[in-house]
């Protein structure tokens, strides 16, 4: 029964796309529906502090939109996937990790226009994506790695690269504004918001401009086992590969139904987390596991084939675009909503980064990968957990 599953889906792969135009119809049917099946309106007496009179929302709901969301996630790595293996490197993790910002983004926006009073979603959520990043996925990737193979050599330059604009960009647009006196805890003034939001942009612009042209051999590593390993063999049976411009259209499409369902999620955990006091960052982790789930499949697999040039460049060019792209967008809509948004972090996640930081440059300055390395982000990660639930 099996086996001729799998003949068919791998004769017919377009077939695994078919639930993305479920996807759709279901994001469209909520959206328009939500006040109906008592979503919405539930949500909106819970974030204005009143009492919940309105129906409560279909228990099957939550799990429902997060399967949906998730297996559009999934199908859109898979097609970033395959536009990367077209484009080649650098252009191919670009695609992998502007997709995966498209969905942080989106996600985020529909929390904030759940009417959460909650103002602190944004910056829970690019917190928790960089310490899932930079200490659970890199942690995994390094740990699975070592386990295969003691030592994994890459291209050092890349993440010093990447440590760089990391650290610049996240002490302006999350250390900052809590250290600043203009605003009383982590917010900032309008105008500061400005220019955060057009330095953080210009910078990754800048970056992106640089890695697609004069500095691209940064982000490159080829050995003789790993040529070896791109050098496909002889026997190897012909794969047969959808044109570009339908893996372009697929990608744009299961990207839709994430945004489609965005705000809905957004009203789900709302509820939820204000009915059964669950901390609020509790929404960050969430939609941070959403996002990166097939990010860090794809990133494990690399440091398994002993590519831990991928596993890097997909990982921390996540975490740089994160902040280089989620900040500029959050603080805009912010703007256009006259709401305020707080993204200063608190004294220790601050103290939590710097750690995870300087731990990564110490690590990275060889330019070798081990056990022991992995082993390191996993505790930092755990100790993200511990502040979270404690």
């Amino acid at each position: 029964m099996i086996a001729p599953a799998k003949r068919v889906l791998a004769n017919h792969p377009w077939l695994w796309d078919l639930p993305i135009a479920a996807g759709i119809g279901f994001g469209l049917v909520v959206l328009f529906c939500g006040k109906w099946v008592g979503l919405h309106s539930e949500a909106d007496e819970l974030a204005a502090g009143g009492p919940a009179f309105a129906k409560a929302a279909p228990r099957f709901l939550l799990p429902l939109i997060f399967m949906t969301i998730l297996y559009c996630g999934f199908r859109a790595s898979a097609h970033a996937e395959e536009i990367a293996h077209r484009l080649r490197e650098p252009f191919g993790v670009l695609i992998l990790t502007l997709s995966a910002v498209t969905i942080e983004v989106a996600l985020v926006i529909g929390v904030m226009l759940t009417g959460s009073t909650e103002d602190d979603v944004a910056r829970n959520t690019m917190f928790a994506v960089l310490m899932m990043i930079m200490n659970g996925l890199v942690g995994i990737a390094l740990l699975m790695g070592g386990l295969r193979k003691r030592e994994q050599a890459f291209n050092a330059q890349s993440t010093s690269a990447f440590l760089a604009l990391i650290t610049a960009l996240t002490f302006i647009g999350l250390v900052m504004p809590r250290l600043t006196v203009s605003r009383p805890g982590g917010y900032m003034t309008p105008q500061m918001e400005i220019f955060v939001a057009g330095a953080s942009l210009g910078v990754y612009l800048a970056f992106l401009a640089l890695q697609s042209s004069s500095h691209r051999h940064f982000f490159t590593f080829l050995d003789g086992r790993a040529e070896e390993h791109h050098v496909a063999p002889e026997s190897a049976p012909a794969v047969t590969r959808p044109a570009l411009w339908i893996s372009v259209l697929l990608l744009v499409a299961a990207l839709v139904g994430v945004v489609l369902l965005a705000e809905s999620l957004g009203h789900l955990l709302v509820s939820i987390l204000a009915r059964n006091f669950f901390p609020q960052a509790i929404q960050g982790v969430v939609i941070a596991f959403l996002i990166l789930l097939p990010e860090g499949i794809a990133a494990t697999r690399a440091a398994l084939r002993s590519d831990v040039q991928r596993t890097i460049n997909i990982l921390h060019g996540s975490a740089l675009s994160t902040i280089g792209l989620t900040i500029p967008a959050v603080l805009i809509v912010s703007l256009v909503l006259q709401r305020p948004i707080e993204l200063g972090l608190n004294a220790p996640e601050i103290g939590l980064l710097a750690a995870t930081i300087i731990v990564t440059m110490l690590n990275v300055s060889l330019g070798k990968a081990n056990l022991m390395q992995g082993i390191i982000h996993l505790m930092f990660f755990a100790v993200w957990i511990a502040l979270i639930l404690g």
